[in-house]
């Protein structure tokens, strides 16, 4: 009866998304701005939007684990930052090139953080192959525990406590 108006719940589910999404960036702005990182907007989006943006996969990735379907979950996580990456960074981009605006995108530090972003993935490519490929309770400290050193070390490098070696 009602499948005729999916492409309008569709279309307004998209349209909450970046409403939701806007706010979500102002709000984070205004917090760094109080914190004093006005600056450092890498700051905020490597720990407040990204702890944030992540939460609804975690869930859905434990309800389908729990369910017996490990593959799912992991597929899940990994589609949508894939779709992040290749839908939800160039559409925006698109509009404003449409709208004769201009992207400045600031590259400094940008070799060392995906330097260190595929240091990461060997790493638990690794730590997965030792733990024979099989999702145990030390897998998952150690996956937590990568990433927590990851996270010290790019906000150090983002608040200059830790310099790039590739920046001029």
């Amino acid at each position: 009866k009602w499948k005729m108006f999916f492409p309008v719940t569709f279309i307004m589910s998209i349209l909450w998304i970046a409403v939701f999404s806007y706010l979500m960036v102002w709000w984070t702005e205004t917090l760094g701005r109080t914190l004093g990182l006005g600056e450092k907007p890498e700051i905020m989006g490597l720990t407040l939007i990204a702890a944030g943006t992540s939460v609804p996969d975690l869930i859905t990735s434990v309800i389908v684990a729990r369910k017996g379907l490990g593959d799912m979950a992991v597929s899940s996580s990994l589609g949508s930052n894939l779709f992040d990456i290749c839908v939800g960074l160039p559409i925006p981009w698109l509009v404003a090139i449409a709208c004769n605006k201009e992207i400045k995108v600031d590259a400094d530090g940008m070799f060392c953080s995906v330097l260190m972003l595929f240091a990461m993935l060997m790493a638990i490519i690794i730590i997965i192959a030792i733990s024979k490929w099989k999702m145990t309770k030390v897998l998952g400290l150690s996956m937590f525990c990568s990433y927590f050193v990851y996270l010290a070390v790019a906000l150090s490098m983002g608040l200059d406590v830790i310099p790039c070696i590739f920046d001029k």
